[in-house]
């Protein structure tokens, strides 16, 4: 059986939620590291908030996390040396709301996300500052919707899971043409 926000989601054929609130900057750490990060934050059909961020620098390090009312549901972290590691939590009911946040990754809010994120001169994705922080993307993405669609399968089980394997790769494509190909 699905549970309520997924089935919510699949039945809805034209939800009225607000529009994702999306928020995006650059900044410069106290090593030197130039650091983009952008932050999208979208309702659920539950009516709960869900907010996820990208936060990555010049040296293709970073991290995304997806919250579901300030509660950290799925994260994932890349680096160069260490490459990507993703988990998601083990709080009793995370896997549905990763699977609710999920669906709402292969939608306008992931859309939203990613065109802030990936915002900026026309020069910025070929820039060495763009392309480290676009590979730190593009991985820590591929590790969030990996480990929500993991969570969603386990949420739904069964005939559930090929939904939650359908909104994966819908966000994983979303990603991939957002973050992938700006420089050969």
């Amino acid at each position: 059986m699905l549970p309520t926000t997924v089935m919510a989601l699949v039945l809805s054929a034209s939800p009225t939620y607000p529009p994702p609130q999306v928020v995006a900057d650059e900044y410069t750490t106290s090593e030197g590291r130039r650091t983009r990060w952008a932050s999208v934050t979208y309702t659920l059909p539950d009516g709960r908030s869900a907010e996820v961020v990208l936060v990555a620098d010049d040296a293709a390090r970073g991290d995304g996390y997806l919250f579901v009312e300030g509660e950290v549901i799925v994260h994932a972290t890349y680096d160069d040396t260490i490459g990507l590691d993703s988990w998601t939590t083990s709080t009793p009911g995370g896997d549905a709301l990763a699977a609710a946040a999920l669906f709402g990754l292969s939608g306008a809010p992931g859309h939203a996300l990613l065109d802030a994120f990936t915002e900026g001169p026309q020069a910025f994705p070929c820039s060495e500052f763009g392309k480290g922080v676009l590979k730190a993307a593009r991985y820590m993405w591929t590790g969030m919707v990996a480990a929500s669609g993991a969570a969603c399968c386990g949420a739904t089980a069964g005939s559930g899971c090929i939904l939650c394997a359908g909104a994966a790769a819908i966000a994983n494509e979303v990603g991939k043409d957002a973050l992938n190909n700006y420089c050969d």
